[in-house]
């Protein structure tokens, strides 16, 4: 397959690393330099996502709403994904600031969406806490929690009762988790946010979280039922989907980097999300559809917080202008490129397409500045180190962390030329570089191949 500017594509971007892979920029790009891109579609993830975009003198960091906004390009919101309607509305306020006519308005969501609360919120930042050293690198924003809780109820978990790898504070209530569906209705979302502030309590309690705010189960439902208010709220997103990609081209914008797959990354250092497309792919040819999987790199490896990475060089100073260190989250870090993690990446992807380079004016600023970046082809001299546990294997998980922990990456010069890196990463990926970014502007991107002799997007 090919990435082309024929109308009515379906294309899916995803992360190919620990996330920060410019997945904004890249779908700010394409929804600027193809000509009928018509919704951008968020599926994975939830309020997490830091997708930095840079246009001109404009410049926002994406969460919720898809990162085609500044084209006026719709939004859908997708589920599995998580909605947080206060964040989605406070982020809505910072569009409306860089020139954006009613954000809200462009924002189609799916009922079955599960919603965070700002008590998944405190419950996630307890647990990060009381970890300690041990901390996993959560962003402290209720995600994991989010899920946790609804898979808590589902399976009427007792006190104690390990849910993946959080233990239930309490027996889990008969009411079902809160879904986007439930705030057309008050009563409903009473009832569901006192049931889960019960559950959390024990947990919160054990815990002294000074930033901890979460008011009243009233008042907390007053102001989620007001955030959804402008929200098209719908409960056949597969029709509004199927429409959308009859009308024109797609983006299915994926969230974080297949590194930290809640089934395929390095156990526990991960999310609490299926960030591979290959079951959003399935879905879509069941349908009909022949998506287009766009897995996106950097020229070199980074990662927030903890967890392996195996070329991690803290001697690399390089700009990062959008990324620092956070309370949950931890540290920025910097390594040399690693090609057995993204070998390991685009198998478990499933399907690889065409590959997104960015940051490739890294190469020579690394150099001059005295620590050029180098390239790992294998990791204690073993080339493909990293096999794929099967579905739900935690000890499998597990043992990929330790390989990856206790590696030892074989290092060799990386060339400052982007087309002699281009081509290492399609051999490791088994795809073509179709995209090359040179800085964080939409005009710092080019579609190459396919797409015509060096396409810019203004």
């Amino acid at each position: 397959m090919t990435l082309t500017t024929a109308p009515r594509q379906t294309i899916i971007v995803a992360g190919l690393g620990y996330g920060d892979e410019s997945k904004g920029a890249t779908v700010d790009y394409l929804a600027a330099a193809l000509p009928d891109v018509v919704a951008v579609v968020r599926w994975s993830g939830g309020a997490q996502a830091a997708h930095n975009v840079r246009h001109g003198h404009r410049h926002h960091t994406f969460s919720q709403f898809g990162s085609g906004t500044f084209c006026d390009v719709r939004t859908i919101l997708r589920a599995p994904m998580l909605v947080n309607p206060i964040l989605l509305v406070a982020e809505a306020d910072a569009l409306e600031s860089q020139g954006v006519v009613d954000p809200l308005g462009l924002v189609t969501a799916d009922a079955n969406c599960l919603v965070t609360t700002p008590i998944h919120i405190a419950m996630n930042r307890a647990r990060e806490i009381a970890r300690g050293a041990a901390r996993h690198g959560s962003t402290g924003l209720g995600i994991g929690e989010t899920v946790a809780y609804d898979l808590a109820v589902r399976a009427h978990a007792k006190a104690g009762e390990t849910i993946g790898n959080f233990a239930a504070p309490a027996d889990a209530p008969s009411v079902p988790a809160l879904r986007v569906g439930d705030l057309r209705d008050q009563a409903a979302t009473v009832r569901a946010l006192d049931a889960l502030a019960r559950y959390a309590d024990p947990l919160l309690q054990a815990v002294d979280d000074p930033d901890a705010v979460c008011g009243t189960v009233q008042q907390l439902a007053d102001e989620l039922c007001a955030s959804a208010e402008d929200i098209a709220i719908v409960d056949d997103l597969a029709g509004v989907l199927g429409a959308a990609m009859d009308a024109g081209t797609v983006i299915f914008e994926g969230s974080q980097g297949v590194l930290l797959d809640e089934w395929h990354g390095f156990h526990p250092h991960t999310t609490w999300s299926t960030i591979t497309p290959r079951h959003l792919v399935g879905e879509l040819e069941a349908a009909g559809r022949r998506p287009f999987v766009l897995g996106l790199t950097r020229a070199y490896s980074n990662r927030h917080g903890a967890g392996p990475m195996p070329t991690e060089d803290r001697r690399l100073q390089l700009p990062e202008p959008d990324n620092r260190e956070g309370r949950y989250q931890g540290g920025w870090r910097t390594g040399h490129l690693d090609l057995p993690a993204l070998r390991y990446a685009a198998k478990v992807a499933g399907r690889v397409d065409g590959v997104a380079l960015s940051h490739v004016d890294m190469l020579p600023f690394a150099s001059r500045s005295g620590v050029p970046l180098l390239v790992a082809d294998s990791w204690n001299s073993r080339r493909e180190p990293l096999g794929s546990p099967t579905h739900h294997d935690l000890a499998g998980l597990q043992a990929l962390t330790r390989t990856a922990q206790h590696a030892r990456p074989d290092l060799m010069p990386l060339s400052t030329d982007p087309c002699e890196v281009a081509r290492l990463i399609d051999a490791a990926v088994g795809a073509p570089v179709v995209l090359i970014a040179d800085g964080p502007q939409r005009s710092n991107r080019v579609l190459v191949g396919e797409m015509g002799s060096n396409r810019r997007a203004g």
